[in-house]
């Protein structure tokens, strides 16, 4: 897996957190990580940390770390309120590459927090619907045809190399007339396939099942819901920002959509240029110790 060697998982000291620890697992052997960190941010109490003791929350983190991550390097770290800014500032000072977090499906805060991070950290972010199992055989990887989604299907090869799973790229389309791609002769209605097979010909495959799906939809997040359900896959990879011009996917606004729908495991791929220019804000000494200075 590329680049995945320092990962970080966001924990809510609740009864989630087991199954995010034990995915957190997979990803570690798949991607042979270097460090896991487990990181919780207490909750304030006015201007004042929670009564909650640190040291106690850290030794609890310990032990069930101990006990879930056998044979992985991993570290207890815990954090202080404003969430979203404190795992920000977090990952950036760790140069963590991949943040993995879980959240219940019965509420939309953890949901919230994931999008926040997918949208701003500096590294690509990993949502764990809770009750997800440890394990991954077929992935669904929306595309529109541009570099930044060439590089995310390039990840999702890597990962299905890795755990021996099927690969499914899926274009959606609604353009009634003509659909256009940056870096790309203008794809017509119906000529889907061949676009496709010039846009899959500089990917090496390396050895994956590539199975692509085209469909017609208005509302992408949805048609990946759907679609995700109808091929049974149980990992969706995307990009976190698109350069098509076309009205069709703007990776951008619909993986925020499609993380705040989704009920399976989304990966969202923070690609490098991106990551290097949201690493060097948050590093900045501005951004770091500025009073008051919020991200969501």
């Amino acid at each position: 897996m590329p680049g995945f060697r320092h990962l970080a998982v966001g924990l809510s000291r609740t009864s989630s957190d087991a199954g995010t620890i034990r995915y957190a697992a997979l990803v570690a052997g798949l991607a042979q990580a270097e460090m896991v960190r487990l990181v919780h941010v207490l909750p304030r109490e006015g201007d004042s940390p929670a009564s909650a003791s640190q040291e106690a929350v850290l030794a609890e983190m310990q032990q069930e770390a101990a006990a879930l991550l056998p044979g992985v390097n991993f570290t207890c770290d815990v954090l202080s309120d404003p969430l979203t800014d404190a795992l920000l500032a977090y990952v950036a000072q760790q140069q963590v590459d991949l943040v993995i977090v879980g959240h219940k499906r019965s509420t939309s805060g953890s949901r919230a927090l994931a999008r926040r991070l997918a949208m701003n950290a500096p590294c690509s972010v990993w949502m764990v619907p809770e009750g997800s199992p440890a394990a991954i055989s077929r992935i669904l990887v929306p595309i529109d045809f541009s570099d930044h989604s060439a590089d995310t299907l390039r990840v999702a090869v890597a990962l299905a190399r890795a755990s021996g799973a099927q690969c499914v790229p899926l274009h959606v389309y609604f353009n009634e007339a003509v659909a256009t791609y940056e870096e790309y002769d203008d794809v017509l209605r119906g000529e889907e396939q061949a676009a496709y097979e010039r846009f899959v010909a500089s990917i090496d495959g390396a050895g994956v099942e590539l199975t692509p799906v085209f469909e017609e939809g208005a509302n992408v997040a949805h048609v990946i819901g759907r679609v995700a359900q109808r091929v049974a896959a149980d990992l969706i990879v995307m990009g976190t920002r698109g350069r098509s011009r076309s009205a069709s996917i703007l990776l951008g606004s619909v993986t925020e959509a499609t993380i705040m729908e989704a009920t399976l495991p989304l990966l969202a791929v923070k690609h490098f240029g991106a990551r290097m220019g949201v690493l060097q804000a948050l590093l900045d000494p501005r951004f770091m110790y500025r009073s008051g200075l919020r991200t969501d």
